[in-house]
């Protein structure tokens, strides 16, 4: 689910050209790690695009959740407060099953072997999309260090 943070991330971030080229990275990436033919590919894609889109719903309404617990109003109660914990694992709850959903139509699409691989995919594309961000965020640093000397 990190991987939908991250785009909820570059989405608030980024301009529509980049997030297109991180969009267009990602099709590669997933393609070439989980292997897959012109064929998989055709079926593979929309499905995995409503799931993606699903999940950014979903990761939006957590990050909401999220906001409203890190900065309660004045005057919460105990009531108030327990209903946002049912609201917050209810969240984590339809992502798990989102999750199972999904499983199953990759599944009717791919080998199995290739629904494993595309979750390690995932976590290799999220944590590469870190490192680069992060390349280019210490090289900004680096740059602004330079001209302020």
């Amino acid at each position: 689910m990190l991987l939908f943070s991250l785009t909820g991330f570059a989405q608030r971030q980024f301009d529509p050209q980049t997030l297109e080229l991180i969009k267009t990275k990602k099709i590669a990436f997933m393609t070439e790690e989980i292997g897959l033919t012109s064929q998989e590919a055709e079926k593979f894609w929309p499905v995995y695009n409503e799931l993606e889109k699903e999940r950014y719903m979903l990761m939006d309404k957590k990050r909401d959740l999220e906001h409203r617990s890190e900065s309660p109003k004045a005057g919460m109660t105990e009531a108030d407060y327990r209903k946002l914990a049912c609201e917050i694992a209810a969240a984590h709850a339809k992502e798990g099953k989102l999750i199972e959903e999904y499983n199953v139509k990759l599944l009717n699409i791919l080998p199995a072997e290739k629904v494993v691989k595309l979750y390690r995919a995932e976590g290799k594309f999220r944590a590469s999309l870190m490192h680069e961000f992060r390349r280019g965020q210490e090289e900004k640093r680096d740059r602004e260090r330079e001209s302020n000397k």
